[in-house]
């Protein structure tokens, strides 16, 4: 009786462990999915490849370890984390986690705290759920004995785990045509399923060469573009032969006017003085390539000129490109005299600027410390503050010395869910406490923009001032859907991209025509910049002004072309853009990618 005993528990502890080694990984699948909200829309082969994928990452660390109890609590702990994160993630930004986020875990933890979160009921199930699991491993280990086991185990796990890899990007990725749209990547996600959609993207990585790439088609474009120079109209060029001894630039974090997505009232004025500017400046509609956050993108856009729409899908170039000198705006004003200097109210480390600046050219950058006397609305520095900083160094330099100031404010950062006092209601909608929020902190901004351009109305040094939105703020949903007048997920794309249009501003302390401008790209608006300062530009800009007049709006979703049609990139090779859209892809390859960069053609004095 007593050996039946030990036979019988023998056989219900083997059966706990396979049972554990089996199931965890399925479980623990349906754990995260449960937390991230996608379980029920992740089918058919793709359920599969996520359940395949899930024992692959738990049984090929275990084999590689040996120990089911480590490698089971390494993943059980991390895929939880990972699952939360990704949830909050998609609730602040509007966006999931992408594998280029791996590279600004920096700045998600600087900003991270000004967020609130609420755990969910799926939360604490999948938490009580995985930490049984994990009890059960440690409770009942389990391990190859001999040195031959474990070698061949680890062996063939790492057979299978990397013969899976190949098979997937070979075969599966075509075959089952998964790919991750940066239209809206968490609608991906929700169908491919967390892993599998992050899997699928690590390949957006590796940069190709784009078809028919060369020196020689470089050469040629080079050519045809000094040639147009000479009979070439600058839009933008003022009709006065002044260079502003001062630009300032400003792009101002979530500055915008949702009244471009629909019209609402509230009880007070927001952006008064911005809409009340009618002399000296050019202001109007920026197309920007994000929405809700990725603030750099934007900033990479202006100060080089390229456009994220043909750089590799999701990236971030601050965080990954930055390797070698990057040409653009900076080294352009610095080769005419100008002293360049980045200015940002947070660490500098946020979205690697410190060492993206250097690679851009920038003299000096003034970050964090250098505000820590400025005063702050929540928990940022005030535009306002900000702007008393920029006045300190135009005052303090010597007369007549050249100045170019990039400056990238904080004030209006999201969240929206602080405990600050709103000045602006809206009078059409109920509780939409984030919107309000947001409105109010907009109001702070059009009273600091007023306060700025008033100081330098009263410099005698010529000074041109810049600013313009980063992106749309993430507040509530409902309220994005009540001005569309539907779900988000049902508005077309050229519909759904009034969600990338924020306010930009040239404005001169001289002299200057003013216009409004209904069409632009954040690539473009450092050409506008070169223009109405009368200074020298490389061959690259005149190349983005021919390319500006055919399509004034370049985006990942699509474009508008000279007629002001909206154009999808669907079948863009039988298009009339498609042959300058192909020089430009040549192009923007070698200033991001080549290490041979055409410096003739992106410098100013260089061969």
């Amino acid at each position: 009786m007593t050996e039946w005993k030990v036979f019988q528990n023998k056989k219900l502890i083997t059966g706990i462990q396979t049972g554990v080694v089996l199931l965890t990984p399925c479980i623990s699948y349906l754990c995260f999915e449960s937390i991230t909200g996608n379980l029920t829309d992740i089918r058919g082969a793709y359920l599969a490849l996520n359940l395949i994928l899930f024992a692959l990452l738990y049984w090929t660390l275990a084999a590689i370890i040996n120990s089911v109890r480590i490698a089971y609590t390494i993943w059980n702990v991390s895929l939880l984390i990972l699952a939360m994160a990704e949830y909050f993630v998609v609730s602040f930004r509007a966006r999931p986690i992408l594998i280029w986020d791996a590279l600004a875990l920096r700045t998600a933890m600087s900003v991270s705290g000004n967020y609130t979160y609420e755990p969910t009921a799926a939360m604490f199930v999948a938490v009580a759920v995985m930490t049984v699991l994990t009890i059960l491993a440690w409770l009942w280990p389990v391990k190859l004995r001999t040195r031959v086991y474990r070698l061949t185990a680890a062996g063939a796990a790492v057979v299978c785990f990397t013969g899976f890899m190949g098979l997937f990007y070979l075969k599966l990725v075509p075959a089952l045509n998964i790919e991750i749209s940066m239209w809206d990547p968490d609608e991906s996600l929700s169908e491919t399923g967390y892993v599998l959609g992050t899997l699928r993207s690590i390949e957006y990585l590796r940069v190709k060469k784009p078809e028919g790439y060369s020196k020689t088609v470089l050469a040629e474009i080079e050519q045809e573009t000094e040639d147009a120079r000479a009979s070439q109209n600058l839009r933008w060029a003022a009709d006065t032969d002044v260079v502003p001894t001062n630009i300032i630039c400003i792009m101002n974090e979530s500055f915008s006017d949702l009244q471009v997505i629909g019209e609402f009232e509230t009880d007070v004025l927001y952006l008064s003085y911005y809409h009340s500017l009618e002399e000296n400046c050019i202001k109007g509609n920026l197309y920007v390539p994000v929405f809700g956050s990725m603030t750099c993108n934007s900033e990479y856009e202006f100060l080089t000129g390229n456009s994220m729409a043909f750089a590799p899908e999701g990236s971030v170039p601050f965080q990954v490109y930055m390797n070698n000198p990057v040409y653009g705006l900076t080294r352009t004003v610095k080769a005419q005299g100008y002293r360049t200097i980045g200015m940002h109210p947070y660490p500098a480390a946020n979205w690697n600027r410190d060492e993206a600046y250097r690679k851009l050219g920038f003299d000096e950058f003034l970050a964090g410390d250098y505000f820590e006397d400025s005063p702050l609305i929540r928990k940022y520095v005030s535009d306002k503050g900000n702007y008393d900083k920029i006045i300190e160094l135009t005052e303090q330099k010597e007369d007549g010395q050249p100045l170019f100031i990039f400056n990238v404010t904080m004030q209006n950062h999201g969240g929206y869910e602080d405990d600050y006092e709103a000045s602006v209601h809206l009078t059409d909608y109920a509780d939409m406490p984030m919107t309000e929020q947001y409105l109010s902190l907009i109001k702070e901004s059009d009273e600091a923009l007023q306060y700025l351009l008033e100081y330098y109305s009263q410099v005698e040094e010529p000074t041109m001032i810049v600013m313009f939105g980063d992106h749309q703020p993430s507040v509530e949903e409902e309220f994005y859907e009540a001005l569309y007048g539907g779900p988000l997920d049902e508005l077309s794309p050229e519909n759904y991209l009034r969600r990338y249009i924020t306010p930009f501003l040239v404005w001169t302390n001289y002299e200057t025509p003013s216009e409004s401008v209904d069409k632009l790209s954040a690539q473009y608006l450092s050409n506008m910049v070169l223009e109405r300062a009368n200074l020298e530009m490389t061959d690259y800009n005149y190349f983005l002004e021919q390319m500006r007049e055919m399509a004034p709006v370049v985006h990942m979703m699509g474009y508008y072309n000279s007629d002001g049609v909206w154009e999808s990139w669907t079948n863009w090779k039988s298009k009339k853009e498609y042959p300058l859209f192909r020089k430009f892809d040549y192009l923007q390859y070698n200033h991001m990618f080549d290490q041979k960069t055409l410096l003739s053609f992106f410098a100013i004095g260089e061969e």
